[in-house]
């Protein structure tokens, strides 16, 4: 099985790395901390940055303080909180992550239903670059939810995983023939 390791490498090739409406010292911060280049004080600047307009209620900031804690930074059940809270408020790519992270790190399939049924809403299939998230996380509800009724034949959490891929993959491939 792959590991959990795969499962954030995919949040990455999924996620847009910051929202569109990003300050240009974040998106440089951010390049900086992405690159590496012994660069780790940006890091810690754009965690302060972004923090602080989460904390101020800007639910895209803290949908960004989340991917860069779980991804870049490897602070995976921190980057919980803010995802958490910018889920809450209908931030679709926030729910969709937190359903990668409820499978992977946590094992909650239940959980992971919940958080794919909200982006399934909230994510639009009239803007194309939402539209493949959209499908996703329709089909992944309904495929844990599956999971969640079989429970006494199989393991809820490997039968997640297994449906996570394939659902993945099957989107994957769709949206490179279109």
């Amino acid at each position: 099985m792959r590991s959990i390791s795969v499962i954030f490498l995919l949040i990455m090739i999924l996620s847009c790395p910051l929202s569109a409406k990003s300050t240009a010292e974040e998106q440089n911060l951010y390049n900086e901390c992405n690159k590496g280049n012994g660069k780790y004080s940006s890091c810690t600047k754009l965690i302060e940055i972004l923090s602080k307009k989460c904390d101020s209620g800007d639910m895209e900031k803290c949908d960004d303080l989340g991917y860069v804690m779980g991804l870049e930074l490897g602070m995976r059940e921190a980057a919980f909180v803010p995802l958490e809270k910018s889920c809450k408020a209908g931030i679709a790519a926030s729910c969709f992550n937190l359903g990668i992270h409820d499978i992977g790190l946590r094992g909650n399939v239940k959980r992971a239903a919940h958080n794919y049924a909200i982006a399934c809403e909230k994510y639009s299939e009239h803007l194309e670059k939402e539209r493949i998230f959209k499908l996703k996380s329709c089909a992944l509800k309904v495929a844990l939810e599956n999971c969640l009724r079989d429970e006494e034949e199989h393991d809820p959490v490997k039968c997640a995983k297994k449906v996570f891929w394939e659902i993945s993959d099957k989107y994957d491939a769709n949206s490179t023939k279109e």
